[in-house]
């Protein structure tokens, strides 16, 4: 490990010594050390980097959400104008939100999905 040292100090201190992509890392990595894990109080973790992967118990949100903004349509329906019958927002229920032929509702990113699966556009 010592004669890597030296060959790295001799690397940051000679302007003229170029080295492959390869070759550095190779050198970098066989002399960085993994660090031990530690805890810490949660305020203090700002800027840390976890030791192991963490997992919600639940998913979030609980529901299967929208990944863009448009409008929940009956497919079948095809192209024309529609009434809008509601909104679907991130963090609302839409429960009780029904899109039949000849309706939409808008929807926002994070917005539930409905449980007819509609065709977003």
């Amino acid at each position: 490990m010592e004669a890597a040292q030296a060959a790295l100090y001799a690397l940051a201190t000679s302007p003229s010594v170029m080295l492959s992509v390869h070759d550095a890392l190779h050198m970098v990595l066989s002399v960085a050390r993994r660090l031990e894990p530690v805890s810490v109080p949660l305020h203090r973790a700002l800027g840390c980097t976890l030791a192991e992967d963490l997992t919600a118990p639940d998913p979030l949100p609980p529901y299967p959400a929208s990944i863009k903004d448009g409008y929940a349509v009956v497919a079948s329906d095809g192209p024309g104008e529609y009434v809008v019958v509601g909104e679907a927002r991130a963090g609302d229920d839409a429960a009780n939100l029904v899109v039949r032929p000849g309706t939409v509702s808008y929807i926002t990113t994070g917005g539930e999905l409905l449980t007819y699966e509609p065709q977003l556009f």
